[in-house]
């Protein structure tokens, strides 16, 4: 495995990443950024042994990682895992990975958006009904007036568990969802000149004189020109030139450059 492996998960999805790294019983740290965030996945004899990102940890981490569209990822081989917090072969932390996935597509159907507004149902489903301990913590919170997201807040949890608890209630027949009003599309800012000039000077740097068409020909990938970018656009528009530079070295280093600047525009 060369050294500093790095590439889009757009192009090679993280599930088919980690299949080459177990064939290969790769001993490293594959490192995961999207956006502003960034996670560590640790292998040990090509077996997922740790997975980190952001406050989650293991399995749970895991399961979030392989659900990232898109993103850059880096294989850094020899590094040791900090801890180990998985025991499950890859095989069956993709199958629940499928599952999971399934689960979530059921809960956005059911539940959209963070501003649904739950309700008690005015009559029990049923003479006797039971539900776990946990979802009664959610019962109390729900006053007519409290969003999924407002709910998330009181329970001390992702939006992700949050959303899981309403779906059983509302599996159950206990709570009805009202859909949040349409809102007036925001104003989206756009990425703006100086951007561009700070961006043609990495690109030029990682690909020389043709950076103006090469930043030209991604702008227009994405459906935008210089002036209608928008700055929620900014991450994609760095992962698709990324994918021009060929040098290993020259490519970490425009996307480290490209990381400092949406966290600044942050």
């Amino acid at each position: 495995m060369p050294e500093g492996l790095t590439g889009s998960l757009a192009q090679l999805p993280l599930a088919d990443l980690l299949k080459m790294l177990a064939a290969g019983g790769q001993n490293g740290r594959l490192e995961l950024t999207s956006g502003l965030d960034t996670a560590d996945i640790y292998l040990a004899g090509g077996a997922v042994v740790h997975a980190e990102s952001g406050p989650h940890w293991g399995e749970q981490a895991f399961l979030r990682l392989v659900a990232w569209p898109n993103g850059q990822f880096r294989f850094e081989p020899g590094v040791p895992p900090p801890d180990r917090t998985i025991d499950k072969p890859l095989d069956a932390l993709l199958a629940d990975s499928a599952r999971a996935a399934g689960e979530r597509e059921a809960m956005r159907r059911v539940i959209p958006s963070m501003d649904t507004l739950p309700r008690l149902v005015r009559k029990a489903p049923a003479p006797s009904v039971t539900i776990e301990a946990m979802d009664w913590e959610v019962l109390a919170l729900i006053d007519g007036q409290a969003t999924a997201a407002s709910i998330a807040a009181g329970l001390g949890v992702d939006d992700f568990e949050a959303v899981r608890r309403l779906y059983r209630l509302r599996l159950a027949g206990l709570i009805d969802l009202t859909a949040p009003q349409a809102a007036p599309a925001p104003v989206r800012q756009l990425a703006g000149a100086q951007f561009f000039q700070a961006l043609t000077g990495a690109v030029a740097l990682a690909l020389g004189p043709l950076a103006e068409i090469i930043i030209d020909d991604a702008v227009e990938d994405l459906g935008f020109t210089r002036a209608t970018l928008p700055r929620d656009a900014v991450a994609s528009l760095a992962e698709r030139i990324s994918g021009e530079i060929r040098d290993t070295d020259k490519r970490v280093r425009f996307q480290q450059t490209m990381l400092a600047m949406l966290r600044q525009a942050a």
